[in-house]
């Protein structure tokens, strides 16, 4: 009855941890997000790796950056395995002090109130609200 109780214990803790849609490690704490933008509409594969944008802004707020991963963790996900789509001109670089943690490109305001985040680490794009992030 025991072991029965065991695994029962332990296959609920997988199945919830595998609900987390938490894109950062549990003891992160991301410092600033640098918003790169690219001269080009559609940049190279070169240009988005090497991230040869320029910086266009650097989000310091702790409030804005927590309203921002919250925006991101919560939104719609797809699969981009099969998605043939153009890199965007935007690329969000998340910041632990002087570390990268992540990169997702950037959609903003694609239509329908919507902006989209990129994986391509996940093979993911992330569906928000439109965040307002960037100044036309």
């Amino acid at each position: 009855m025991k072991n029965n109780l065991l695994l029962i214990l332990s296959l609920l803790v997988l199945l919830l941890g595998g609900c987390s849609n938490s894109i950062f490690e549990n003891n992160t704490t991301i410092t600033s997000i640098e918003i790169l933008k690219f001269e080009s509409a559609s940049p190279s594969p070169e240009e988005y790796s090497e991230q040869e944008g320029d910086v266009i802004s650097v989000i310091k707020s702790k409030d804005e950056i927590k309203r921002i991963i919250n925006t991101i963790e919560k939104a719609e996900q797809e699969s981009t395995e099969s998605m043939n789509i153009a890199l965007p001109n935007h690329l969000f670089i998340f910041n632990e002090n002087e570390n990268v943690i992540l990169t997702l490109g950037y959609y903003p305001n694609i239509g329908n109130g919507n902006d989209e985040f990129l994986d391509l680490d996940k093979d993911k794009i992330y569906k928000t609200n439109v965040l307002n992030l960037i100044q036309n």
